[in-house]
């Protein structure tokens, strides 16, 4: 309520604050209503409150002042951030790489395994899956999640051997 009240009086002495205009109502089922179109008011009923626009915040790209230079933040690091030569980067690099695409190798396998099984499952005859449909409708569902599951994640391999240098 503490809120509302310094709103009010903040949207009531902010005159010459460009402002946007919003009408407060009851509607029929009693509620209390917002909006910023006119035309869809009651009779009655109606109060109207200037609701003050901030300012645009600023653009931290653009200069302050002008003709002065654009200066771009550089981000914080410590002075005694370890620094490594690019022979060791290149060496993690192509380990990372070498990690990265035993990984794809292992997820496409285990994709391939996963599509046999689904494949095999499916050709079961639903006759000879009378006894327990339901179980096979789920064991089905299982295989079909397994091999979703590694087709994700060879996208997601993919997508970070793309981003390597």
């Amino acid at each position: 309520m503490m809120r509302v009240l310094v709103f009010l009086l903040v949207t009531n002495f902010s005159a010459a604050i460009p402002a946007e205009t919003i009408y407060r109502y009851l509607d029929s089922g009693g509620g209390v209503t917002y909006t910023n179109i006119p035309h869809s008011l009651p009779s009655k009923g109606v109060e109207k409150i200037n609701v003050p626009i901030p300012p645009p915040l600023p653009n931290q790209n653009e200069p302050k002042l002008p003709g002065a230079p654009m200066v771009k933040a550089k981000p914080a690091q410590p002075a005694n951030f370890p620094k490594v030569d690019s022979q060791t980067q290149k060496k993690r690099d192509q380990s990372r790489r070498q990690i990265l695409d035993d990984e794809l190798k292992a997820e496409m396998k285990s994709l391939d395994e996963a599509k046999t099984a689904l494949r095999e499952s499916e050709a079961v005859k639903l006759s000879l899956a009378d006894k327990n449909h339901q179980k096979y409708i789920e064991r089905l569902q299982e295989l079909k999640e397994k091999a979703t599951l590694h087709e994700n994640n060879i996208e997601a391999l993919k997508k970070e051997i793309a981003t390597l240098k």
